[in-house]
């Protein structure tokens, strides 16, 4: 009973380590994202940026914002190259999600 109850633990840590970096509606709705994107994107420097964002109900980001707050970078090109990444994700289309659906994403930049 002991390892039964470690491995569901497991399971649900790994199941909730993927949406780390993605929170908010979307996740608590359980909208899946359409294509594998990376949460990580080559910069020139190292730092984090947190994006307020809006998904509509063909699953396309429609509005995005940097949260200075919880930003760890000044650079406008770094956020500029985030915003522009995070514009790319597709979300699962339903006319069963709200018209206009919100999340947090942060995305890693790494100085390669």
């Amino acid at each position: 009973m002991k390892n039964l109850t470690s491995l569901l633990f497991l399971l649900l840590l790994c199941s909730t380590a993927a949406f780390s970096q993605i929170s908010g509606d979307v996740v608590k709705d359980n909208r899946k994202m359409k294509s594998d994107f990376k949460f990580e994107i080559n910069g020139h420097l190292n730092g984090t940026i947190t994006i307020d964002i809006t998904v509509d109900a063909l699953g396309n980001v429609s509005s995005t914002k940097v949260l200075s707050s919880e930003t760890t970078t000044n650079s406008t090109p770094a956020k500029l190259k985030a915003i522009n990444h995070v514009n790319e994700f597709k979300f699962e289309p339903g006319t069963w999600f709200p018209k206009f659906h919100k999340a947090t994403v942060v995305i890693t930049m790494v100085k390669r």
